[in-house]
């Protein structure tokens, strides 16, 4: 069985290929999402959006914004979920 983890980044991968027009299977946890992806400001609210949808969670736009890579926003996706 999958972990929570595992979840969350299925999610996160899901959500970032789908606002970004990337193959979910191009994305790495190392991918930089402004460097690497070229994110904005809308990319990142869709992403969110998504995000918030599927985990019941209320992410903090700038606080999401600061996670330089795929792998540092699913790590913060998990923190908040269990805190």
């Amino acid at each position: 069985m999958p972990s929570f983890k595992d979840q969350v980044r299925s999610t996160v991968y899901s959500a970032i290929a789908a606002t970004m027009n990337k193959p979910a299977e191009e994305l790495t946890d190392n991918a930089e999402l402004i460097a690497d992806l070229g994110a904005k400001s809308v990319n990142f609210v869709r992403i969110i959006s998504a995000l918030e949808d599927e985990f019941e969670l209320e992410i903090p736009f700038m606080e999401f914004r600061r996670k330089k890579t795929i792998g540092e926003a699913i790590d913060y996706i998990v923190q908040l979920y269990e805190s």
